[in-house]
């Protein structure tokens, strides 16, 4: 039997440890027989499966480097194989040889795959749509902000004009029960005493039913359900014609003077906002203008001697000039002008939208107690009117009395806030209108000066 030589596919798999074959490194493999033996395939222990072939098996050496005369085809074609390092033309043996054509003939790159149209168009909304929900959440959160302000600022005026006392309020006051000497029990209260108990006993002195809790009174929802029907029934009756409205044309005109002015606020900061963005845009077109301006000067020729080379190249020492100038004018005018625009208007203008006062509240309460007043007047006409029972009457008397002196305190005190608020507008008039002429004059002092430069060496007019 003929003994393998040291160099033979079948030596060399007897010694090397197995490897995991690829197609690159099938690609350096030859085939051809070595000395006259028949080729032999090369069994593995491990399964045939692809693997980079930068990737070493468990265990195994570095692999050293390639000698100098492999040469490898990068078209794709079958390289060269590879020579021993003792310079003889027999083929290297798969174990040594770890360069395959993969590493060699392709070209990796790491930059994402370009993406498709429905790609793009899915990125471009989803962008979108987290622009939108951003904006929502921080309209969201601003208004619930001047929620919780115009709520803290009615408690501030509810206790400052005394609304809360006990004493002020109408709707916790119990109804004494008929006298059976002038009028019988309706079938209603004779129900309603069979549910919730008959009214205590009447003092007296003051012909009241004493208030066994008056603060528990007023925080039941018992109490905010007959306060809301209550409103609702002289909304009703005024709309009917069975009562009339109750106007107050100075406080109206006070209110919409308020709202005239946030609204006025806030138009001003946007147009703050659109005057910023003209400026920008301003500054940029004429950059643009100028250097295309500037371009028609531009040549590659050499412009020679003579007064018309004389005037040609002055044309083009005027457009450097120029293009110096809007260099200037859009580094350092332009962001000083914005920040004057900012520092002096538009700053202080968000700063007065964001922490104007919500009074909204406090009018809708006034407006509550205001239908509480003219409900517990109608009270009184119709226990005047058409009452039997003499206890009756005093008791919607005193109800009314606590009704109109709530919302006389009440809106007493709210005007004389709003009145307040209102007269402070001349002032703040007055501080946006220095600040905005302010910015005017800066911003034209500012280019002025820097175009006081191309007022030397202006070109002669043709003739």
């Amino acid at each position: 039997m003929a003994t393998a030589t040291a160099g033979s596919p079948r030596a060399s798999a007897q010694v090397a440890s197995p490897v995991e074959s690829s197609p690159g490194d099938q690609a350096n493999f030859d085939s051809s027989p070595v000395g006259g033996l028949p080729e032999e395939p090369v069994k593995s222990s491990v399964s045939p499966q692809p693997s980079p072939s930068w990737r070493e098996p468990s265990g195994a050496q570095p692999s050293p480097a390639p000698p100098a005369d492999i040469s490898v085809d990068l078209n794709g074609d079958d390289p060269t194989p590879p020579t021993s390092p003792g310079g003889n033309n027999q083929p290297m043996s798969p174990a040594r040889s770890t360069y395959s054509h993969g590493t060699h003939g392709a070209s990796f790159s790491r930059d994402p795959p370009p993406q498709g149209i429905m790609a793009r168009t899915m990125a471009q909304l989803s962008a979108a749509t987290n622009r939108m929900v951003h904006k929502v959440q921080a309209y969201r959160a601003k208004a619930a902000a001047r929620k919780q302000g115009g709520k803290l600022l009615l408690q501030q005026l509810q206790d400052e004009s005394g609304a809360k006392d006990p004493s002020l309020v109408p709707g916790i006051m119990i109804t004494p029960p008929p006298d059976p000497r002038y009028t019988t029990p309706t079938l209603s209260q004779t129900l309603k005493y069979k549910i919730f108990g008959a009214p205590g006993p009447i003092d007296p002195a003051t012909g009241r039913v004493e208030i066994p809790d008056p603060v528990a009174a007023k925080a039941s929802t018992w109490y905010k359900v007959k306060g809301s029907r209550r409103r609702t029934s002289q909304q009703m009756a005024v709309k009917l014609g069975k009562a009339q409205k109750h106007h107050d044309e100075d406080f109206e005109l006070l209110w919409a003077g308020v709202q005239r002015q946030e609204l006025l606020l806030n138009k001003i900061k946007t147009d703050g906002k659109r005057l910023a963005a003209a400026i920008q845009e301003q500054a940029d077109a004429a950059k643009s203008m100028a250097s295309h301006i500037a371009s028609l000067a531009e040549t590659s020729i050499e412009l020679g001697e003579g007064p018309e080379a004389d005037a040609r190249r002055a044309v083009v020492e005027r457009a450097r000039q120029l293009m110096e100038v809007m260099d200037v004018m859009d580094q350092d005018v332009r962001p000083a002008c914005l920040e004057q625009l900012n520092s002096s208007v538009n700053k202080p203008v968000g700063q007065l939208c964001e922490e104007f006062p919500t009074y909204q509240q406090c009018v809708d309460k006034r407006t509550h107690y205001m239908l509480d007043m003219d409900a517990y007047e109608r009270k009184l006409q119709k226990a005047r009117q058409f009452s039997k029972d003499p206890a009756k009457v005093p008791h919607r008397e005193e109800q009314f009395t606590k009704a109109q002196r709530r919302y006389t305190y009440f809106s007493d005190k709210l005007v004389e806030d709003l009145t307040l608020l209102d007269a402070n507008r001349y002032e703040l008039a007055g501080f946006l209108i220095e600040g905005f002429v302010e910015m005017q004059e800066f911003q034209s002092q500012r280019q002025k000066d820097v175009l006081a430069g191309l007022a030397q060496g202006k070109l002669p007019p043709k003739q």
